[in-house]
């Protein structure tokens, strides 16, 4: 039986794996931050994989990647195994999408659903937009993607008789899940919290057997907390205004109503709704992902043809509503678009001022004060509703009954454009070139060689280079792992500006000869901007070439000039 599941598992995942883009030789996921997570990934491999901080970025001290550290080492350990980056990223993300598959049918097992309709309802997760569209902001989409999984290893500690022995698995999905994506982390502990809740009324245990099962739970994600904690080595990275998170929370019709351009069959039926990111606060995101229809059609099925177990059904449905109702934000929004005489992406309460009561969380309670894009929620609501709609499927075999034909058709709904899919494949494309652009770059480094990249900020394109060509840099991407860079920064480093200007001169120089780093490039590119694609305009060429030639008046300097920088040494090096 388990070999003909297997078997019937493959289809569904080779359409999540097609959907998400992790086809390795074909396409991949995403381009940006699959810069960071392989900059990241290379560290990683770099050293073995015997280290979980990479060396060669952000120097002079270690660092430790913000989020993502799974699929780092997943993508570093297939970079270990001899496959280029693309395709790298791609089996590593291929390797945690199979096992978020595997996570959602083991919860439709253990829940009592039957294998088939716990296979299509996998794949019926995966297909979720909100899942797939984050693919770009790599991790967050695996943590998403994981939910179930995090659910089943939280269910038995729960319901089973005895939660003991299910303890070290949900340590460890509570481990994966803060190091994977902090959103996620919050709320699989937010899930399990109101599972924990629904399992205690339908148990009539008593207090202490109760207290026993609250108590491993708790254990579980302050182990993990205190991990996370522990290694990047903060308990808090600097807070945002109500501002941001009411302009990044969900209007209430998004909810409802698909964006045009976005699904195949919304828009060939005419129920999507165009919207353009200059009208709306946030960005394109908010707007976007946070359909739900499809789902919340699929869990009203659900609820109507219920067979199985009403306190599971609803401890599912309160993590939805809880889910969807902390996407809103700190205010209430039906309709909302930014006046065209605002400017920036920050929401005033002056244009949304009924407020939803979410707001003091958001300020000052750990964990929910990190969730500054409240909209990302609403993945904890769809979840809620998915796993609303399995259990209603309790004690059905899976060939009869209406909810397999819902999965299929919720999947079917799901499907976007060709032209979506099409994106994939030129982010493989631009990783294959950035490939080949480091190769010709690496000639002009020294293995080892200690180099400070200028002008500096969030360097994403550095992040890869780097580690890929063997030399160690104080640069680095990713806002948190940069404002931790800094802060480590010698004073020579911290003295640039973020901008060239006449003062490179002499601080390019005093950096050489106090031997601070051994070259110093002058990069003709914003090293930001191949997030957005590659080839990138060479803006900062002129100006590097000039301060190349000032450079170059000092006997003691020498410029090497290359195709992408210019690269000052001391003479005698």
């Amino acid at each position: 039986m388990r070999v003909l599941t297997a078997v019937a598992a493959l289809p569904f995942i080779g359409f999540v794996l097609f959907l998400h883009g992790a086809v390795p030789g074909y396409s991949m996921p995403a381009f940006g931050q699959a810069l960071w997570i392989l900059g990241f990934a290379q560290s990683f491999a770099n050293s073995s994989l015997t280290s979980i901080f990479a060396t060669d970025i952000g120097n002079p001290a270690p660092a430790a990647i913000a989020f993502g550290l799974p699929a780092a080492l997943t993508v570093g350990g297939a970079l270990k195994l001899g496959l280029d980056g693309a395709n790298a990223y791609a089996v590593g993300f291929a390797a945690w999408l199979v096992l978020a598959f595997w996570g959602c049918y083991r919860l439709g097992r253990l829940v009592g659903v039957g294998r088939l309709l716990s296979l299509a309802c996998a794949a019926m997760w995966l297909s979720t937009p909100m899942l797939w569209m984050h693919e770009a902001y790599s991790s967050l989409a695996l943590g998403m993607s994981l939910l179930p999984l995090y659910a089943s290893c939280a269910w038995p500690i729960v319901f089973s008789g005895k939660p003991s022995i299910h303890f070290p698995a949900l340590v460890a999905a509570a481990v994966i899940s803060v190091f994977m994506d902090g959103y996620t982390f919050v709320m699989f502990a937010v899930a399990t919290g109101c599972l924990w809740s629904a399992g205690a009324i339908r148990r009539g245990e008593s207090a202490i057997a109760s207290g026993v099962r609250l108590g491993l739970i708790a254990v579980s994600f302050a182990t993990a907390y205190v991990l996370y904690t522990l290694y990047v080595g903060r308990s808090h990275f600097d807070l945002v205004p109500l501002d941001f998170f009411r302009a990044w929370g969900a209007n209430i019709e998004f909810l409802f109503r698909p964006v045009l351009g976005l699904l195949w069959l919304s828009d060939l039926s005419g129920a999507a709704e165009g919207r353009a990111a200059s009208n709306y606060f946030g960005d394109a995101s908010v707007f976007t992902t946070p359909l739900s229809l499809f789902l919340m059609v699929a869990a009203a099925i659900g609820v109507v043809s219920w067979r199985g177990d009403k306190r599971a059904m609803l401890a599912f449905l309160i993590i939805a509503f809880i889910g969807f109702y902390f996407s809103l934000g700190p205010s209430f929004k039906f309709m909302v678009t930014k006046p065209a005489d605002v400017t920036g992406p920050m929401m005033p309460e002056t244009y949304a001022p009924i407020p939803t009561g979410t707001g003091f969380l958001s300020l000052y309670l750990p964990g929910f004060d990190a969730m500054r894009a409240s909209y990302r929620w609403a993945a904890l609501g769809m979840f809620g509703l998915w796993a609303a709609f399995l259990s209603s499927a309790v004690g059905r075999r899976s060939l009869s009954g209406l909810q397999l034909a819902v999965a299929f058709a919720v999947m079917l709904c799901n499907l976007p454009h060709l032209a979506w899919l099409d994106t994939y494949t030129e982010y493989r494309s631009d990783m294959l070139n950035v490939e080949a652009t480091a190769s010709a770059i690496d000639s002009s480094f020294t293995d080892g060689e200690k180099v400070f990249f200028a002008p500096w900020g969030n360097d994403f394109f550095i992040t890869y280079l780097a580690p890929t060509i063997g030399i160690k840099t104080f640069n680095i991407g990713g806002d948190k792992n940069l404002a931790a860079a800094v802060d480590q920064w010698p004073a020579e480093i911290q003295a640039f500006p973020q901008a060239f200007g006449p003062s490179y001169v002499d601080l390019v120089t005093q950096v050489l000869t106090k031997k601070t780093a051994d070259a110093v490039a002058l990069s003709f590119i914003d090293n930001l901007a191949p997030t957005q694609g590659w080839p990138v305009e060479q803006q900062f060429k002129a100006d590097a070439m000039r301060l190349a030639d000032a450079l170059e008046a000092n006997a003691a300097l020498s410029v090497t000039r290359t195709d992408s920088y210019a690269i000052i040494r001391l003479r005698n090096n």
